[in-house]
């Protein structure tokens, strides 16, 4: 019997041993390719399931600000909107978007175009900065870790996290190519300088990446014991953003005193797992020492095959270790400048984490191309399976905007605050406009700040009520104009409505319930409404764009979109569920 399984256990490992051979010899043929055939691979996959997100996927929040913010035909009038400070975008991503949009027509994908394809370039000089450095399977795989991160997120969506991802991997790149090389330098010169502006004019915290990078050139300074003019003044194409909209920026420093995104120190632990996954902190770790001992190493020494340091220098291994450092440089700003920080500021480090994660794992990986390979197949296939999953999610996103509009349409005559701003933006685009001309966002900075220590939904959506076409109205005008309103709203961190309607001012009463959301009758009691908020009006806001959009017309999807098919079929989901009983009364007895 031992013998059997001893016999048994050695097939096996010859066996395993054998399809270890043959997919070494597999790899080697796709190493023996060349570089086309990953971009063959790669463009179909990203170019399909990201366009099927971009088109099925309803707008949000931020997507609304890009949307309104982006309409004005002139720069002049996308300057005007940004002025408020409401939102924090450079000018030029929004003149961009306009002019894309005008161009092929106002749609869900063409929203979402210049991230889409910015996101497609991250992944491309991914591919072309560790190809320089690696092999061509562990470069393939560089560039769709993309694709498997939390960062594919911002691919699909409408602001400028995506195109700021492209033009910084654009601009280490092109760094990269000027100071390895002493051909070809004028045009790497130009592009690193155009795309250090591009990436600080998609996002201003995208300056972090360009001083990230003057870092590593001041580190290849002192190696070479002289200053490199040329390459010291294209960085200064990341300061003319900033230079040339300082004023917007300084009147968006306004809504740092109660920003929604207080910066705290811990929540640094979480933002690599965040964009890579549990095990980035674990895998970053591991490659710093790594990357110490290559700057202790020479560039030409060889070990099975491999190169101990894959041929960068020691400039270059200060730039990646400065990325990945990012996250703590955008605290650091947040904590002493901007008051203000979200994961997604911080975004560009993961360009690093992802360049010194492949160089560490050509270097120490066992099988340096069969295991690549199989990392390879295996990211392309999370990418197809979580890419037809979110779009899956996104159609029950559809069916309960549809049962919230249903839910509209059976109070239409009646004054309704909604507090959900999730819900009141989505609602506010894609009903019919009859449907929502007593639904309006009741807001009052002062109450947010009380209830919830932040203003900047109530106190945005009051400064762009010229830009947004939306029924925002004061909390003092509203509560003093009705005395019986229904509320829909959830009890949670953004919304403060319902905080503010107890006794014995005001009589509420539960009516339904909607997932989170919950429908109140509320009856204010007292001839005075309780709002001790300042209300008044400036002269921003003496114009309101809700007023100024025929009240019986279709929806603004379909008004503004007309030939997107999407806003169809959300017309129709919406005539479907008024057919069906109210969510909430399907499990009723």
């Amino acid at each position: 019997m031992n013998q059997r399984n001893r016999t048994s256990l050695q097939y096996a490992k010859e066996r395993v041993s054998w399809t270890l051979v043959q997919l070494e010899k597999v790899a080697e043929a796709f190493e023996a390719k060349g570089n086309l055939w990953p971009l063959i691979f790669f463009l179909p996959s990203y170019l399909i399931l990201t366009t099927l997100t971009a088109q099925h996927k309803l707008l949000w929040d931020d997507e609304f600000f890009t949307l309104y913010l982006s309409r004005p035909n002139t720069i002049r009038g996308i300057l005007e909107g940004l002025k408020t400070g409401a939102d924090q975008h450079p000018p030029l991503f929004y003149y961009l978007t306009h002019q894309i949009t005008s161009l092929f027509g106002l749609s869900h994908l063409t929203i979402r175009l210049l991230p889409l394809v910015g996101y497609g370039l991250l992944c491309i000089c991914l591919f072309y900065l560790l190809r320089a450095r690696t092999s061509v399977l562990w470069a393939f795989f560089g560039m769709l870790m993309p694709l498997c991160s939390g960062a594919i997120y911002y691919a699909s969506e409408a602001r400028g996290y995506g195109s700021m991802l492209g033009f910084c991997s654009l601009a280490l790149l092109a760094w990269q190519r000027v100071t390895s090389s002493r051909k070809r330098r004028v045009p790497w010169l130009c592009t690193l300088f155009f795309a250090s502006a591009l990436a600080v004019s998609s996002h201003y915290y995208a300056v972090l990446f360009i001083f990230a990078l003057a870092l590593g050139e001041f580190a290849r300074t002192i190696q070479l014991r002289r200053i490199d003019l040329l390459v010291c003044l294209t960085f200064c194409g990341a300061a003319l953003p900033p230079l040339a909209f300082f004023s917007i920026i300084h009147s968006a420093n306004s809504y740092s005193a109660h920003f929604w995104a207080v910066p705290v120190w811990g929540s640094l632990l979480d933002f690599y797992p965040a964009m890579l996954g549990p095990l980035a902190n674990i895998l970053i770790l591991g490659a710093i020492p790594f990357l110490i001992a290559a700057l202790r190493s020479k560039s030409n020494e060889e070990t099975g095959g491999r190169s101990v340091t894959c041929h960068f220098s020691t400039y270059e291994v200060v730039a990646w270790g400065c990325i990945i450092a990012i996250p703590f440089f955008a605290m650091l700003m947040a904590k002493t400048v901007t008051h203000g920080y979200t994961d997604r500021y911080a975004l560009a480090g993961i360009i690093g984490a992802i360049v010194a994660l492949c160089h560490f794992g050509f270097a120490v990986a066992p099988r340096p191309r069969s295991f690549p390979l199989l990392l390879s197949c295996a990211a392309l296939l999370y990418f197809t399976v979580h890419g037809i999953r979110t779009i899956r999610i996104q159609a029950l996103g559809v069916t309960k905007l549809s049962d919230e509009m249903h839910m509209l349409d059976a109070h239409a005559g009646s004054p309704l605050a909604l507090s959900d701003i999730t819900v009141f933006h989505r609602v506010s685009f894609y009903s019919p406009r009859k449907l929502i001309q007593n639904v309006a966002f009741v807001a009052n900075p002062e109450s947010s700040v009380r209830y919830l220590q932040q203003d900047t939904v109530d106190r945005g959506l009051l400064d762009l009520r010229p830009w947004f076409p939306l029924q925002i109205v004061p909390s003092q005008t509203f509560l003093a104009e009705h005395r019986d309103f229904l509320v829909y709203s959830y009890i949670g961190d953004w919304s403060w409505l319902t905080y503010d309607l107890i006794p014995p001012l005001y009589d509420t009463k539960m009516l339904d319930r909607f997932d989170a959301d919950i429908l109140l009758f509320a009856h204010r009691t007292s001839d005075t409404p309780n709002v001790s908020a300042n209300d008044a009006e400036t002269p921003s806001q003496t114009r309101e764009l809700f007023r100024e959009i025929d009240p019986n017309g279709p929806s603004l999807c379909k008004q503004w979109m007309p030939h997107d098919s999407f806003c169809d079929h959300i017309e129709e989901q919406r005539k479907r569920a008024l057919l069906r009983p109210l969510p909430s009364q399907k499990t009723t007895p």
